[in-house]
């Protein structure tokens, strides 16, 4: 990792970029501090994505800092500019919390992969590339999906992982998780539908 071009107002001010080189190159307390002050409420937001319980939160919230700065020499910005160092860093340790969130399911057997949704139901529901839901209505109704279905459509929609990849890490076949995102959309526009329904009579 290169050495970033830091002016005098950085220097009395220290920012991200400095934190990542500072805490890559020398462990500089100072620089942990302020990453972890800038990045928690992200990663926070990373994990409660997938789990549900406070206790186990705060802990992989933690675990995904630890795990962080010890491989936070390995985060390569050299051919990056400047200002989209920030968004790659974001990119960078939120794959860490989503990781540790999937093997955290994983090692406790959280994953119910049981769908308590009729195919012949969902199959009522169109996706259409064209029918786009709002970011905040997904949010609100990502919690009714079966907890495979949620899993799957947050490492795809929201965090940026390839079926190849979501198949590894979950050790499920390529085709069932692109079938989990698939029905995963289906039901949440079916619930879509229906909270659109409740509004409409209220």
């Amino acid at each position: 990792m290169s050495s970033p071009v830091v002016n005098s107002r950085d220097q009395q001010v220290p920012n991200l970029l400095w934190a990542i080189y500072a805490c890559a190159k020398d462990n500089d307390e100072r620089a942990k501090e302020l990453i972890y002050r800038k990045m928690y409420g992200y990663v926070t937001a990373v994990v409660c994505r997938y789990i549900k319980n406070t206790y186990d939160t705060e802990e992989l919230v933690n675990e995904s800092f630890i795990k962080a700065f010890r491989a936070i020499h390995t985060f390569n910005y050299a051919d990056r500019e400047e200002d989209k160092i920030e968004k790659f860093f974001y990119g960078w340790i939120g794959r860490i919390a989503a990781n540790l969130s999937i093997d955290h399911l994983r090692s406790r057997k959280h994953f119910q992969a049981q769908d308590d949704w009729a195919e012949e139901e969902l199959k009522l529901i169109p996706v259409s590339p064209s029918d786009e839901l709002e970011v905040q209505d997904i949010l609100k109704l990502l919690d009714q999906l079966p907890e495979i279905q949620r899993t799957i459509f947050n490492l795809y929609e929201v965090e940026g992982f390839s079926h190849e990849e979501i198949s590894t890490q979950l050790k499920i076949p390529e085709s069932t998780s692109r079938t989990y995102l698939t029905r995963g959309k289906q039901k949440l526009r079916l619930l879509y539908k229906q909270l659109m329904e409740m509004n409409k009579k209220n």
